[in-house]
């Protein structure tokens, strides 16, 4: 009987690990997104130029991508937060797990998020060039095989 104790101790100390791990993934993605959002591409046309951009349409989807992504990797944070919580206070692992396929799924919006983030910003200053085409073609190829994860 004191195994099976042990055993649920251990592997609810491996699970309050689990959700730390989530956690600091969560804060990362959160600090890249707030970095591409302030080091946004710029294009300056002249020398003492200010700065333009080249295509309004990708700005505007830019500027949503950016604070879809932002709202959803701060609620990806709080989430991993949460599970850790339970886990370490109450010891409860069907409700973390239960907030953590939640995590899963917004933590994959987040990382698609940040793929419209960067390809807009790449296509609003550069046009259409090999770079972007192979971001998009990147960008596609990473959610088929998120689909195919799920």
């Amino acid at each position: 009987m004191e195994s099976a104790a042990k055993k649920g101790n251990e592997e609810k100390e491996m699970s309050a690990k689990n959700y730390a791990t989530y956690l600091i993934v969560s804060l990362l993605l959160a600090t890249s997104v707030l970095y591409a959002g302030f080091a946004m591409h710029r294009h300056v046309q002249s020398d003492y130029g200010p700065a333009i951009l080249t295509r309004k349409g990708a700005f505007i989807v830019f500027v949503v991508a950016e604070a879809m992504t932002m709202i959803l990797s701060i609620f990806s944070c709080f989430l991993a937060f949460l599970c850790w919580r339970n886990v370490k206070r109450n010891g409860a692992l069907r409700k973390s797990q239960k907030l953590a396929m939640l995590y899963y799924s917004v933590t994959v919006l987040v990382l698609i998020g940040m793929h419209l983030v960067y390809i807009s910003s790449s296509y609003m200053v550069h046009g259409l060039k090999l770079l972007t085409v192979f971001q998009m073609v990147a960008f596609w190829c990473f959610w088929c095989f998120a689909i195919t994860l799920t």
